[in-house]
Order: structure tokens, then C-alpha cells, then sequence
């Protein structure tokens, strides 16, 4: 399989998976209302990080065709998607200050730059 489409395969993989999780910490997060727990949150929870999990092993598949190897770049990856899926899907991120959002700008950009030196470097 050529690198562009094993490439289109990761970025896909990768984004599905990590927004798969990031509804699995939103269900979680809504799973004990009041102190109970609300079963469809909890199922709807499991089965999103299930879903999240088998995707993003497949990811690691295209991953490693692409030559990203390190499992800190592979689980990196993820991270970056999960975090950015979870403020956008419970809504935090709307309120916000400005400051608040620079930051995050700046550490994403930040960890973008640590897996792309990294990558670069071989480690």
C-alpha cells in the first residue's frame, strides 16, 4: 500500500479513534448523576471506548507503514485528537477566556513540535 494512502488510513483512523474516546470520557462523565449510575451513560461509555480502542489499534497498523514506530508518537497522536474532542464535545471550551485559548493553542502546538522533532530524531 502506498505511504499517502496508509497516511490518509492514520490521519482517519486516528481522529475517529480519538473522538470515539473523547465521547467515552463525556458518557463517563455523565454516567452518575446524583450519585447513581445512569446505565445508558455507562453502556453508551464502554461501548464508545471500545469502539475508540479497536479503532486506534488498527490506526497503530498504518502507523507503523508510515514509519511512525515510537509508541510515545503513536499514543501522542491520540492524546492530542482525545483532548481537543473532549473540550469541543462538553462544551467547556465555550466558555473559555481568550487567555485560556491561547494556551491550549500554544500546547497543542507545543506537542505537536515534540512528535514532530521527535519523529524526525528517531526517537
Amino acid at each position: 500500500m502506498n505511504r499517502v494512502l496508509s497516511g490518509v488510513f492514520v490521519l482517519v483512523l486516528t481522529l475517529t479513534s480519538g473522538l470515539m474516546d473523547a465521547k467515552g470520557f463525556v458518557y463517563a462523565a455523565r454516567a452518575w448523576p446524583e450519585g447513581r449510575l445512569d446505565l445508558r451513560f455507562a453502556t453508551a461509555s464502554m461501548l464508545s471506548f471500545f469502539a475508540g480502542l479497536s479503532l486506534y489499534i488498527a490506526s497503530v497498523r498504518f502507523m507503523k507503514s508510515v514509519g511512525v514506530n515510537a509508541v510515545a508518537l503513536q499514543s501522542g497522536i491520540w492524546f492530542v485528537v482525545t483532548a481537543v474532542g473532549i473540550a469541543v464535545m462538553d462544551g467547556s471550551v465555550l466558555q473559555w477566556s481568550r487567555t485560556q485559548k491561547f494556551v491550549a493553542v500554544i500546547v497543542a502546538a507545543g506537542l505537536a513540535w515534540l512528535l514532530a522533532t521527535a519523529h524526525a530524531e528517531g526517537h
